[in-house]
């Protein structure tokens, strides 16, 4: 929390740039997206534009608070955190938009054209980040032989749970409209969540694996992923329920996969 004390002010200013860098790359390269669903009531009372502009100033900020939370754990010099960083987020932003065409039938160009400019301003935003708050870390020595199972579980529980949600909690989605695509665009989520991960991995030995778990189930993925789903609400109608427990799923089958990652890990380490 000292951190944020101390530099509050930088991330005020990060945020404040890139809010405006990414208004203006919509205003020239999102078009406008119309979707099947009846529109929300920002929509129809004409308040879409500010809300959004809102919703986007609470999104970076909260992704700006993480990366000042996490990067002194992680290792590399400040440019490489801030771009690895950036990188993360961006890359998840686009494919995740991917869902918004499945369930909606909006035009996949569209709303890909629509995250690549959310996405190159999170990378604008971690390299400020890294320019004004970061620190220079260490470099560390990778065990490869346990860097296969983050990989494994990730993906493996990340689908589980979104079909959990899919079938038993009746989640809002296309399984079964769009099987195929649904369960590729599902598997490659949980294949970027296994690599963001190892991009955002905090070098700490000072705390059990469940709480370097939760710290990047909760805090680094959770903290996004809510705000970043809640975004459907400026667009359509749907249930705020529903947004909440795919949220949650998500967040909880993650955050269960890295425990059980970082324990496997630790003890091959262990073992030599």
């Amino acid at each position: 929390m000292t951190t944020l004390k101390t530099n509050w002010w930088k991330i005020l200013v990060s945020v404040i740039i890139v809010a405006f860098v990414d208004m203006i790359l919509h205003r020239f390269f999102a078009p406008r997206i119309e979707y099947s669903f009846p529109p929300s009531i920002f929509v129809e009372k004409g308040l879409f534009l500010p809300a959004a502009g809102m919703a986007l100033i609470i999104l970076f900020g909260i992704v700006a608070i993480v990366f000042t939370l996490i990067q002194e754990n992680m290792p590399g010099t400040k440019t490489m955190k801030g771009c690895r960083y950036g990188i993360a987020f961006g890359v998840l932003c686009f494919l995740s938009i991917i869902e918004m065409s499945l369930i909606f039938d909006s035009l996949l160009v569209d709303e890909l054209r629509t995250a690549a400019t959310d996405g190159v301003s999170l990378l604008l935003l971690g390299l400020l980040l890294a320019w004004l708050t970061g620190t220079n870390g260490q470099a560390t020595q990778q065990h490869a032989k346990s860097n296969w199972i983050i990989f494994i579980l990730t993906p493996l529980f990340f689908v589980g749970g979104r079909y959990f949600g899919y079938a038993i909690i009746h989640i809002m989605s296309a399984y079964l409209e769009k099987p195929g695509a649904t369960f590729f665009w599902t598997l490659g989520i949980g294949v970027w969540l296994s690599a963001m991960y190892r991009l955002l991995r905090e070098e700490r030995n000072d705390v059990s694996a469940r709480t370097q778990a939760m710290r990047f189930g909760v805090l680094v993925f959770g903290s996004y992923w809510l705000i970043y789903n809640l975004f459907v609400l400026l667009f359509v109608q749907v249930s705020i329920l529903d947004v909440f427990l795919r949220v949650i799923i998500d967040v909880v089958f993650v955050t269960v996969s890295i425990w059980i990652a970082i324990v496997l890990k630790r003890r091959v380490v262990m073992q030599g």
